[in-house]
């Protein structure tokens, strides 16, 4: 006698990667904002537009269901990009400047900044959570497979 197991694993993309993708994309966007309120020297543009191009191909990977992808996303950019992000603002809160005092001192080009930033980390960070909920979990699992 032969038994039919069935598989209860999604055949399509679960909703919770199609919004992770779509926040790692707000977040190469808030970046790209940031990158335009800035001015950087050619170098600098060249080099972090090819991290982004970089970042986009992984995303892509990640919402086509490659777990090595969706690991990349969440330590390199969760973990390292994050603290890229905040190690600034967080040494200078430490070395004693008053968050009041830089509020009122914010020009438009800052407060777009400190915008486009907490954006940024935002859209990183609810991405990375989404990628491994449960069905997010099966989806890269069946992915591996085979």
């Amino acid at each position: 006698m032969t038994t039919t197991r069935t598989d209860t694993r999604p055949t399509s993309i679960p909703a919770e990667v199609r919004v992770a993708f779509l926040l790692w994309m707000g977040a190469l966007a808030a970046g790209a904002i940031e990158i335009a309120l800035h001015d950087i020297e050619i170098t600098g543009l060249a080099v972090r537009l090819s991290l982004y191009a970089v970042v986009a191909a992984i995303a892509l990977a990640m919402r086509a269901g490659r777990n090595w992808a969706r690991l990349t996303l969440a330590v390199g950019l969760g973990i390292f990009g994050t603290l890229s992000l905040v190690v600034e603002p967080v040494s200078w809160l430490l070395d004693g400047n008053s968050l009041i005092d830089a509020v009122g001192r914010t020009d438009l080009t800052g407060a777009l900044i400190a915008t486009s930033r907490t954006l940024h980390v935002l859209c990183v960070w609810g991405a990375v959570l989404l990628m491994f909920r449960p069905r997010a979990n099966t989806y890269f699992g069946r992915r591996n497979v085979g």
